[in-house]
Protein backbone atom coordinates (compact mmCIF):
# COMPACT_ATOMS: atom_id res chain seq x y z
CA UNK A 1 0.00 0.00 0.00
CA UNK A 2 1.36 3.60 -0.94
CA UNK A 3 -0.43 5.85 1.41
CA UNK A 4 -1.13 5.42 5.40
CA UNK A 5 -3.30 7.20 7.60
CA UNK A 6 -2.51 9.99 9.77
CA UNK A 7 -5.00 9.73 12.61
CA UNK A 8 -6.47 12.77 14.67
CA UNK A 9 -9.97 12.63 15.73
CA UNK A 10 -10.66 9.33 14.29
CA UNK A 11 -13.69 10.13 12.53
CA UNK A 12 -13.18 9.12 9.47
CA UNK A 13 -10.40 5.85 9.57
CA UNK A 14 -12.00 2.26 10.07
CA UNK A 15 -10.68 0.91 13.54
CA UNK A 16 -10.34 -2.74 11.87
CA UNK A 17 -9.89 -2.33 8.32
CA UNK A 18 -7.63 0.39 7.54
CA UNK A 19 -4.10 0.50 7.99
CA UNK A 20 -2.97 3.12 10.75
CA UNK A 21 -1.34 0.98 13.58
CA UNK A 22 1.34 -1.06 13.13
CA UNK A 23 2.35 -2.44 10.31
CA UNK A 24 -0.82 -4.39 8.99
CA UNK A 25 -4.17 -3.42 9.67
CA UNK A 26 -5.93 -4.63 13.21
CA UNK A 27 -8.28 -7.40 11.14
CA UNK A 28 -5.13 -9.10 10.22
CA UNK A 29 -3.15 -8.61 14.13
CA UNK A 30 -6.34 -9.65 15.51
CA UNK A 31 -8.03 -12.09 14.07
CA UNK A 32 -10.18 -13.67 16.89
CA UNK A 33 -11.13 -10.53 18.29
CA UNK A 34 -12.63 -9.66 14.62
CA UNK A 35 -14.66 -12.70 14.16
CA UNK A 36 -16.80 -11.86 17.00
CA UNK A 37 -16.86 -7.96 16.04
CA UNK A 38 -20.66 -6.87 15.21
CA UNK A 39 -20.17 -3.89 13.41
CA UNK A 40 -16.89 -4.05 11.50
CA UNK A 41 -16.38 -0.95 9.86
CA UNK A 42 -16.65 0.74 12.75
CA UNK A 43 -14.76 3.98 12.90
CA UNK A 44 -11.89 4.90 15.84
CA UNK A 45 -13.67 7.41 17.67
CA UNK A 46 -16.91 5.12 18.03
CA UNK A 47 -14.03 2.48 19.69
CA UNK A 48 -12.26 4.84 21.83
CA UNK A 49 -14.11 7.97 22.15
CA UNK A 50 -12.97 11.22 21.80
CA UNK A 51 -10.53 11.61 25.26
CA UNK A 52 -8.50 10.02 27.33
CA UNK A 53 -9.56 7.81 29.28
CA UNK A 54 -10.94 5.98 26.26
CA UNK A 55 -14.29 4.39 26.67
CA UNK A 56 -13.20 0.89 25.07
CA UNK A 57 -16.67 0.94 23.24
CA UNK A 58 -16.35 -2.62 22.08
CA UNK A 59 -19.10 -4.33 20.97
CA UNK A 60 -18.64 -8.16 20.68
CA UNK A 61 -21.47 -10.48 19.59
CA UNK A 62 -20.82 -13.47 22.50
CA UNK A 63 -18.59 -13.25 25.96
CA UNK A 64 -15.19 -13.76 24.75
CA UNK A 65 -13.09 -16.72 25.44
CA UNK A 66 -9.71 -16.82 27.76
CA UNK A 67 -7.32 -16.55 24.61
CA UNK A 68 -9.95 -13.97 23.49
CA UNK A 69 -9.10 -11.80 26.29
CA UNK A 70 -5.61 -12.03 26.02
CA UNK A 71 -5.93 -10.69 22.54
CA UNK A 72 -8.16 -7.92 24.09
CA UNK A 73 -5.39 -7.10 26.78
CA UNK A 74 -2.82 -7.18 24.50
CA UNK A 75 -4.79 -4.85 22.23
CA UNK A 76 -5.72 -2.31 24.93
CA UNK A 77 -1.58 -2.32 25.98
CA UNK A 78 -0.46 -1.62 22.24
CA UNK A 79 -2.95 1.75 22.13
CA UNK A 80 -2.22 3.05 25.63
CA UNK A 81 0.31 5.48 23.78
CA UNK A 82 -2.23 6.74 21.48
CA UNK A 83 -3.41 10.25 21.40
CA UNK A 84 -6.83 11.82 19.42
CA UNK A 85 -7.40 15.07 18.24
CA UNK A 86 -11.21 16.16 18.48
CA UNK A 87 -11.15 18.92 16.53
CA UNK A 88 -8.67 18.01 13.89
CA UNK A 89 -9.80 15.76 11.08
CA UNK A 90 -7.86 12.50 10.18
CA UNK A 91 -5.60 13.04 6.80
CA UNK A 92 -3.82 10.43 4.61
CA UNK A 93 -0.47 10.20 4.31
CA UNK A 94 1.22 9.54 0.67
CA UNK A 95 4.43 7.01 1.47
CA UNK A 96 6.49 7.46 -1.97
CA UNK A 97 6.46 11.16 -1.25
CA UNK A 98 8.80 13.12 1.15
CA UNK A 99 6.48 15.68 1.61
CA UNK A 100 3.37 13.14 2.08
CA UNK A 101 1.26 14.69 -0.62
CA UNK A 102 -0.02 12.75 -3.79
CA UNK A 103 1.92 13.81 -7.09
CA UNK A 104 1.37 12.29 -10.52
CA UNK A 105 5.07 12.11 -10.57
CA UNK A 106 5.81 9.93 -7.20
CA UNK A 107 2.82 7.73 -8.79
CA UNK A 108 4.72 7.20 -11.65
CA UNK A 109 7.99 6.32 -10.35
CA UNK A 110 6.04 4.30 -7.88
CA UNK A 111 4.62 1.93 -10.43
CA UNK A 112 7.93 2.12 -12.84
CA UNK A 113 9.92 0.33 -9.53
CA UNK A 114 7.18 -2.14 -8.15
CA UNK A 115 8.18 -5.23 -7.40
CA UNK A 116 6.39 -7.36 -10.08
CA UNK A 117 7.05 -5.62 -12.81
CA UNK A 118 10.32 -6.95 -14.53
CA UNK A 119 13.31 -4.54 -14.76
CA UNK A 120 13.51 -4.05 -18.69
CA UNK A 121 9.93 -2.85 -18.79
CA UNK A 122 9.75 -0.11 -21.74
CA UNK A 123 8.18 2.83 -18.90
CA UNK A 124 9.41 6.09 -20.74
CA UNK A 125 8.29 4.34 -24.31
CA UNK A 126 4.70 3.80 -22.83
CA UNK A 127 4.33 7.33 -21.35
CA UNK A 128 6.10 8.87 -23.98
CA UNK A 129 4.37 7.11 -26.85
CA UNK A 130 2.88 10.09 -29.52
CA UNK A 131 -0.72 8.69 -28.61
CA UNK A 132 -3.59 9.53 -26.77
CA UNK A 133 -3.68 9.40 -22.74
CA UNK A 134 -6.13 7.04 -22.56
CA UNK A 135 -4.12 4.52 -24.86
CA UNK A 136 -1.11 4.95 -23.03
CA UNK A 137 -2.70 4.36 -19.94
CA UNK A 138 -4.84 1.32 -21.43
CA UNK A 139 -1.49 -0.58 -22.75
CA UNK A 140 0.03 -0.11 -19.07
CA UNK A 141 -3.44 -1.38 -17.33
CA UNK A 142 -3.12 -4.26 -20.16
CA UNK A 143 1.14 -5.19 -19.40
CA UNK A 144 0.38 -4.99 -15.93
CA UNK A 145 -2.83 -7.40 -16.00
CA UNK A 146 -5.27 -5.32 -14.08
CA UNK A 147 -7.87 -5.19 -16.72
CA UNK A 148 -11.11 -7.10 -16.13
CA UNK A 149 -10.37 -10.27 -18.05
CA UNK A 150 -12.62 -13.11 -17.04
CA UNK A 151 -9.85 -15.10 -15.19
CA UNK A 152 -9.38 -11.52 -12.49
CA UNK A 153 -13.20 -11.40 -12.54
CA UNK A 154 -13.16 -15.08 -11.90
CA UNK A 155 -10.58 -14.41 -8.89
CA UNK A 156 -11.99 -11.21 -7.62
CA UNK A 157 -15.99 -12.23 -7.65
CA UNK A 158 -16.84 -15.46 -8.88
CA UNK A 159 -20.37 -14.71 -8.85
CA UNK A 160 -19.37 -12.39 -11.64
CA UNK A 161 -17.55 -14.37 -14.21
CA UNK A 162 -19.94 -16.90 -15.96
CA UNK A 163 -17.87 -18.30 -18.14
CA UNK A 164 -14.22 -17.86 -16.64
CA UNK A 165 -12.62 -20.88 -18.98
CA UNK A 166 -13.94 -18.99 -22.45
CA UNK A 167 -12.59 -16.34 -24.22
CA UNK A 168 -15.05 -13.50 -24.90
CA UNK A 169 -13.82 -12.79 -28.23
CA UNK A 170 -13.35 -16.19 -30.02
CA UNK A 171 -15.77 -18.12 -27.22
CA UNK A 172 -13.09 -21.18 -27.16
CA UNK A 173 -10.21 -21.14 -25.07
CA UNK A 174 -9.47 -19.58 -20.98
CA UNK A 175 -9.70 -16.06 -21.69
CA UNK A 176 -6.80 -13.77 -19.65
CA UNK A 177 -4.64 -10.63 -20.51
CA UNK A 178 -2.02 -12.16 -22.74
CA UNK A 179 -4.77 -14.36 -24.40
CA UNK A 180 -7.10 -11.73 -25.27
CA UNK A 181 -4.49 -9.32 -26.54
CA UNK A 182 -1.78 -12.04 -27.99
CA UNK A 183 -2.98 -15.42 -28.56
CA UNK A 184 -6.57 -15.44 -29.00
CA UNK A 185 -7.15 -16.40 -32.89
CA UNK A 186 -8.91 -12.99 -33.84
CA UNK A 187 -6.56 -10.69 -31.79
CA UNK A 188 -3.30 -12.72 -33.67
CA UNK A 189 -5.06 -11.99 -37.03
CA UNK A 190 -4.87 -8.54 -36.71
CA UNK A 191 -1.45 -8.56 -35.21
CA UNK A 192 -0.49 -10.55 -38.36
CA UNK A 193 -1.86 -8.01 -40.55
CA UNK A 194 -0.20 -5.01 -38.78
CA UNK A 195 2.70 -6.55 -39.52
CA UNK A 196 2.26 -7.37 -43.08
CA UNK A 197 1.64 -4.34 -43.68
CA UNK A 198 5.19 -3.07 -42.51
CA UNK A 199 6.56 -5.57 -44.27
CA UNK A 200 7.59 -7.81 -41.31
CA UNK A 201 7.99 -11.05 -40.01
CA UNK A 202 7.14 -11.96 -36.32
CA UNK A 203 6.48 -14.80 -33.86
CA UNK A 204 3.81 -14.19 -31.49
CA UNK A 205 5.28 -13.27 -27.79
CA UNK A 206 4.51 -15.23 -25.03
CA UNK A 207 3.26 -12.20 -22.37
CA UNK A 208 2.12 -8.79 -23.00
CA UNK A 209 5.23 -7.81 -21.30
CA UNK A 210 7.50 -9.68 -23.81
CA UNK A 211 5.70 -7.51 -26.35
CA UNK A 212 6.32 -4.23 -25.22
CA UNK A 213 10.28 -5.09 -24.69
CA UNK A 214 10.87 -6.14 -27.92
CA UNK A 215 12.32 -3.15 -30.49
CA UNK A 216 11.01 -3.48 -33.60
CA UNK A 217 13.24 -1.25 -35.80
CA UNK A 218 11.08 -2.68 -38.81
CA UNK A 219 8.93 0.16 -38.15
CA UNK A 220 11.77 2.46 -38.67
CA UNK A 221 12.75 5.74 -36.77
CA UNK A 222 10.12 8.17 -38.29
CA UNK A 223 7.22 9.77 -36.33
CA UNK A 224 4.97 7.15 -38.57
CA UNK A 225 6.81 4.17 -37.29
CA UNK A 226 6.69 5.46 -33.91
CA UNK A 227 3.65 6.07 -34.04
CA UNK A 228 2.69 2.89 -35.54
CA UNK A 229 4.19 0.86 -33.31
Amino acid sequence: MLTRFVVRNGERIRFWEDLWWGDQPLVSQYPRLFRVVLDKNVPISSILGSSRPFSWNFDFRRNLSDIEIEDLEGLMRSLDGLHLSPSVPDARFWLVSSSGFFSVKSFFLALSHFSGSPQIFPSKFVWKSQVPFKVRSFVWLVAHKKVNSNDMLQLRRPYKALSPDICFLYMKQRESVDHLFLHCSLTTGLWHRLFQLANLDWVVPMSIVDMMSIKFDGFGASKRGRVLW
